[in-house]
């Protein structure tokens, strides 16, 4: 008889591995392996990415209020619908009066997205399969938070698809309520184009 815990494990797994296209604003910054070996141990120690000073990103995810508007919405979806436009109205002019937090601009960037890693097109991005990035994701162009990785290069395409060179990387690691959201996004997407296409 199969163990419950080790079915559990494959089905969080294969759950990882779900992928779509989307494009989505996107930026990332080549890490030194130093750099990265310090990220990854205080990870290690804490289960969370060590505090920048300073950053709004931080500040925002400490008083993200998606867990409480989920549970708000079973309840009153008008509600929950009213305070989830004004928190992303809230963060939009946030994020206006604080610009320097932004060094790296987002673009919005064509990519093949998982739970365990995206494949992203860009012109003539300077990497090479084992560099390490900083990735700094949101979900769409107006999402209430910027997701924060770190992924490792596993593979660099050029002219793969449109003049651009195909980058495919592997999170390592990623916050698990990261990772989560990532895959809620995923199944959203999937669901969207489904009925996309049922209308054509």
């Amino acid at each position: 008889m199969a163990d419950p815990k080790d079915e559990a494990s494959k089905a969080n797994q294969q759950r990882q591995f779900v992928r779509v296209d989307d494009t989505l604003p996107m930026s990332w910054r080549k890490l030194e392996s130093d750099a990265y070996a310090k990220i990854a141990e205080y990870f290690e120690k804490h289960d969370i990415f060590p505090p920048k000073p300073g950053g709004i990103n931080a500040t925002l995810k400490s008083l993200d209020i998606t867990d409480p508007l989920k549970q708000l919405q079973r309840k009153d979806a008008n509600m929950a619908e009213i305070l989830g436009r004004l928190d992303q109205k809230l963060n939009l002019l946030i994020r206006l009066f604080h610009p320097q937090d932004d060094d790296q601009p987002m673009v919005m960037t064509p990519m093949n997205l998982s739970g365990g890693g995206l494949a992203f097109w860009q012109h003539s991005p300077q990497l090479e399969s084992g560099d390490l990035l900083e990735l700094r994701l949101s979900l769409g162009e107006d999402a209430l938070l910027t997701l924060e990785a770190y992924t490792r290069v596993i593979v660099v395409l050029p002219n793969d698809r449109d003049g651009m060179t195909r980058v495919a990387c592997k999170f390592d690691p990623i916050l698990p309520n990261d990772q989560e959201q990532i895959i809620q996004h995923i199944f959203k997407r999937q669901s969207h184009l489904l009925r996309a296409k049922r209308k054509r």
